[in-house]
């Protein structure tokens, strides 16, 4: 079959690798239709990621959309490689698509699922009327997760980014109330998320960007000692860099709660039971256009060329067959 094969930590080639093999009677092979690049398939694959790819050759693309041999349209992560003809999949360990889906829409949603909608939902313990704060919001991910916030019933959805097209995007069409460029001083970002904060306190803030831009919100985010206010930080990348430094007054001055949201951050089966209620109907409102997803659509056999795209591109999703 052909897949986007690893041969070592790097960037995957177009070439023709073995269909896998089921081991037990709880292992199927499924016919892929979509999947897609995302950080975490290219992190994993250049070894940045802390669960890197080890056996090689393999395939590579952690999940996608894909068909049983009844036809029934799936979405589910793989054992084996996603990006590829066929994929090995646990028995029952997928989410059953609606027959009207489009798996192109479908391979992209999810991880927007996972680093969006259960970051606002779970870990941000979003709630109506909040006023919510996306950190890094310019990509694929950080778009999603201004319009589930305003879905979710925020009342006010602040957006940072360095691409002042893609901010002007986010608050013309895409529900942003406020936006902060990154590119201006350190000082004029921290005096634009304490005035922001100070007229409309911040409860809920995603971040995908980690490094400097963190720390700078979060010194906007000190308060003053006299106004209680809760704050779930919550971090989901870190593109700008792996730490940041905290000031001990942000912690004793608000009560603010600085937590993650990834892989590990959820308990057993939380992951699967999230994309079975929510899967299908957050589709129905990307087809509604009440949630806008900018995809770029490249063949199977581009893979090479398009591995790692730039983010403003839209999220790249893999037209496999």
């Amino acid at each position: 079959m052909k897949g986007a094969v690893l041969y070592s930590l790097g960037t995957p080639k177009y070439a023709d690798i073995d269909e896998p093999v089921p081991q037990n009677d709880q292992q199927v092979v499924v016919k892929v239709l979509a999947s897609t690049v995302k950080q975490l398939d290219i992190s994993r694959s250049n070894g940045r990621h802390y669960l890197p790819y080890k056996d090689f050759p393999c395939t590579v693309g952690v999940d996608g959309v894909a068909q049983l041999d009844d036809g029934t349209l799936i979405y589910c992560w793989g054992i084996t490689g996603m990006i590829a003809e066929k994929a090995l999949v646990t028995k029952g360990k997928w989410v059953v698509l609606d027959k009207d889906t489009d798996p192109l829409a479908a391979a992209a949603l999810p991880n927007a699922v996972l680093g969006a909608g259960m970051a606002l939902k779970i870990r941000g313990q979003i709630k109506e009327g909040d006023t919510v704060l996306i950190n890094g919001a310019t990509g694929f991910t950080g778009k999603a997760a201004v319009q589930l916030a305003k879905i979710y019933g925020a009342k006010r959805v602040i957006a940072t980014g360095r691409n002042q097209a893609s901010l002007d995007e986010l608050k013309n069409n895409l529900g942003a109330d406020e936006i902060i460029s990154l590119a201006q001083t350190d000082e004029a970002i921290i005096s634009q998320v304490k005035k922001l904060h100070a007229e409309s306190p911040i409860s809920v803030v995603i971040d995908y960007i980690w490094g400097k831009p963190a720390e700078l919100v979060l010194t906007g985010l000190i308060g003053t000692g006299h106004d209680y206010q809760q704050v779930r930080y919550v971090s989901v990348g870190e593109m700008a860099g792996p730490t940041v430094n905290v000031k001990s007054s942000l912690l004793r001055s608000t009560a603010i709660e600085i937590l993650g949201s990834g892989l590990g951050s959820f308990p057993a089966g939380a992951i699967e039971k999230f994309n079975v209620e929510n899967l299908n109907s957050l589709l129905q409102t990307v087809k509604s256009g009440q949630l806008k997803l900018h995809l770029k659509v490249v063949d199977l056999k581009d893979i090479e060329s398009n591995w790692g795209g730039q983010p403003d591109e839209g999220r790249i999703v893999v037209k496999i067959q």
